[in-house]
């Protein structure tokens, strides 16, 4: 009797999976879809190496877009500009995807995750710390960084694993500038101990993403990988917290942010990130959690996303002698013989360096994935989406389709210079609509104005001539294995 109930119990289960679950997107193609479980089983407990590579066979396989079914969930992943503009430029269906709900825990719902009225008023609130006069004011910082790591990278006589010292980089210029705090050393124990605790909690998460029981808050924290993950979060979190609070301290002993313009004509002033956290939290606008979640976003984007793309830059220069070549060249052209530092007005100058960041990104874009929740139905060419459907983005693969890069495995820098005329979505390291990236200009200020003072001072080797990483899913792109190139003085 009880197996009798057991199977009727099975058999409707089943029967309202299958009739009751029709979805406009199971039109698409994708990977077999089981009864019940959809495509959940096929990827199951699947390492972040081995899902970056399933998710390349599936949009080798499938063209334009794919759907994968997680239980009675759909998700559309695309890859081609078409739809990929459709659903960027979409104006209400601004929403993250559910996976990143595993990141609120570390970085609330800041700029990255908010949506509706509070990301918009935060947006507002923050896009002013980027304008031109401010990263006009970041100059002299930045390149102050860049000469000490030269002066770093000196010391070395072999290859460096250079994540590891461009990392350091990124996090005191962050620090230095949107923050206005000095860090004591790059070596400090806190320093170190909050990077590794990001690269902990970027595996954490993308192992939770592939195992659903872990899906749910309170079995996860109840779980010793909870713990693992609330150990490295409290470490993050302590890191940023020291920061606002030295930062508060400064302001009260008088100290000015190095980021201040002040207006020749006696206009409202624009200052660096967190001094306007604090100045709108003094006025009721925000409160201490936002400004956490702000200094928490701001320091992971504006120092991980950075240093993976300079890592995977500096590979792809010293593996190519005649780029590195022409970059120095460039910079001979700029600054002759001169030592002088980069002015905003020299880093406009160089437009071949340009090309070669934009082709870095094209190849290795830091964010090679993007998810978006739709809130409301929408049509994506000939097809309709549903509301709560899930949609992932592979600008990877975008950046690697034959028809939009000839030679798409190339390393070619002068695709960014030749003016090739192509979709306004086909090439996309910063995103594209409302939701791109804020910092965007502020990555570019920095990683020319490093690029062009490492070029000008070393030669580049690579450890192995045409050696390319294994690249591994994670919150940015990542190398399994470190990336060593070798600095030769010129």
């Amino acid at each position: 009797m009880f197996w009798s109930v057991v199977l009727v119990l099975v058999l409707v289960f089943v029967a309202w999976d299958v009739l009751g679950d029709q979805n406009p997107l199971d039109v698409v193609p994708g990977p077999p879809r089981r009864p019940i479980f959809g495509c959940v089983l096929g990827h199951m407990m699947m390492s972040p190496r081995t899902l970056f590579l399933k998710l390349r066979e599936y949009a080798e396989k499938y063209e334009d877009r794919y759907v994968l079914k997680l239980f009675r969930r759909r998700v559309v992943y695309i890859y081609n500009p078409s739809d990929i503009e459709v659903v960027l430029s979409h104006s209400k269906n601004i929403d993250k995807a559910r996976p990143y709900k595993f990141l609120i825990p570390w970085l609330g719902t800041g700029l990255l995750i908010s949506t509706g009225s509070k990301w918009f008023t935060r947006r507002k609130i923050l896009t002013p710390t980027f304008h031109f006069n401010i990263l006009k004011n970041f100059a002299t910082v930045i390149e102050e960084k860049s000469r000490n790591l030269v002066s770093r990278l000196k010391q070395h006589q072999n290859e460096v694993d250079v994540f590891s010292v461009i990392s350091d980089f990124t996090l005191d210029t962050i620090c230095e500038t949107a923050m206005g705090i000095q860090l004591d050393h790059d070596k400090s124990k806190a320093t170190v101990e909050y990077k590794s605790a990001i690269h902990e909690i970027g595996r954490l998460i993308m192992e939770r993403l592939t195992r659903f029981w872990l899906h749910n808050d309170f079995v996860y924290m109840m779980l010793p990988v909870g713990q693992q993950f609330n150990k490295a979060l409290n470490k993050v979190l302590s890191f940023a917290d020291n920061v606002i609070s030295e930062r508060k301290k400064q302001k009260i002993t008088g100290e000015n942010s190095i980021a201040i313009d002040e207006d020749n004509f006696g206009k409202k002033r624009r200052v660096a990130l967190l001094d306007l956290l604090l100045e709108v939290e003094s006025k009721g606008e925000i409160n201490l959690e936002g400004i956490r979640e702000e200094v928490n976003t701001f320091m992971f984007e504006g120092h991980d996303t950075t240093a993976t793309a300079l890592t995977f830059g500096l590979m792809l220069i010293a593996d190519h002698n005649e780029v590195q070549e022409q970059i120095y060249e460039e910079c001979q052209r700029i600054f002759g013989d001169s030592d002088r530092i980069a002015s905003m007005a020299d880093l406009a100058e160089m437009k071949y360096l340009e090309a070669v960041l934009k082709e870095t990104l094209r190849l290795y874009p830091s964010v090679p994935y993007m998810g978006r929740e739709t809130t409301e139905d929408f049509m994506m060419g000939d097809i309709f989406v549903k509301r709560g459907s899930g949609i992932g983005i592979h600008s990877y693969d975008l950046h690697r389709r034959e028809d939009l890069f000839p030679e798409p495995e190339k390393f070619k820098p002068e695709r960014f210079l030749n003016d090739e005329s192509r979709h306004p979505y086909a090439y996309i390291p910063f995103s594209a609509g409302p939701r791109n990236c804020i910092g965007q200009r502020f990555a570019m200020q920095e990683m020319k104005c490093v690029l062009s003072e490492i070029c000008r001072n070393f030669k580049l080797e690579p450890k192995q001539k045409g050696w390319r990483p294994q690249l591994v899913l994670n919150l940015v792109l990542r190398s399994i294995d470190p990336i060593y190139v070798k600095f030769v003085p010129r």
